[in-house]
């Protein structure tokens, strides 16, 4: 017992080598490879949220990866589909019947079946961000303007695009966003072929792109009522080239 007594305050009095530990370094969520601003003048991810100040409520350019589009769960799309269905069977009843039943409710029950989210996709700067540090944008068309037939998206998450909207904290539907989040005006590949354009809810006099030092540019429904069609940077009010 002394012998291990003694060995003990001997150990304790000795001093021990250094234990080095090889940890890989600390992520940074506050330093991105990307520009704040690309030398053809969109702007990053990263630089939109640094001047976020600067930018909030404006139209912007921003030029990121699509990361993922928001696609209705097949449940829900046919628990939905099932209801509109039901609906106009009770809208064709009320017009059989005529008077009143033609201005009153149609109340259908919805059996938990809730609306699919407003169609909206995520960007970011590389192409494996995850969907917590992407930028959300918001209510873009999925109808043709002139025709009304569906018409999805042609780009596949991974391939970079030019996204034109309002940065913003909410949008009218109903997202939010402490970051920001950009009400969807036009989306573009790089070689600037169009792939969307509008907003699916805002008025028509709410479609029109105002960037800093460029021409107005009307987009959507508005556009298309007047039989213009977008001119990209080179038109202006009207749809006429300068």
């Amino acid at each position: 017992m002394a012998s291990l007594v003694s060995g003990a305050a001997l150990a304790q009095g000795q001093a021990l080598p250094p234990v080095k530990v090889n940890l890989p370094p600390s992520p940074s969520f506050n330093v991105s490879s990307a520009p704040v601003q690309y030398p053809t003048g969109e702007l990053s991810v990263f630089g939109l949220r640094k001047q976020k100040d600067k930018y909030m409520d404006k139209d912007v350019r921003v030029k990121a990866y699509l990361t993922e589009v928001y696609e209705c769960p097949a449940e829900l799309r046919k628990c939905n589909d099932a209801l509109f269905e039901e609906k106009k069977k009770e809208r064709k009843k009320a017009m059989k019947k005529g008077g009143d039943a033609l201005t009153a409710n149609i109340a259908v029950d919805r059996a938990g079946c809730r609306p699919c989210d407003q169609p909206h996709f995520f960007v970011a700067d590389s192409p494996g961000t995850k969907r917590e540090r992407a930028l959300l944008v918001a209510d873009y068309p999925v109808k043709d303007w002139d025709t009304g037939d569906p018409k999805p998206l042609t780009i596949k998450p991974g391939e970079q695009v030019i996204v034109t909207g309002t940065f913003s904290i909410n949008s009218i539907t109903g997202f939010a966003a402490s970051n920001g989040l950009i009400i969807h005006k036009k989306l573009e590949d790089l070689q600037g072929k169009l792939l969307a354009e509008g907003n699916a809810v805002l008025p028509p006099e709410a479609q029109t792109i105002q960037l800093e030092g460029q021409a107005p540019q009307v987009v959507g429904w508005a556009a298309h009522q007047k039989g213009e069609q977008p001119k990209g940077d080179k038109s202006v009010p009207g749809g006429k080239k300068k």
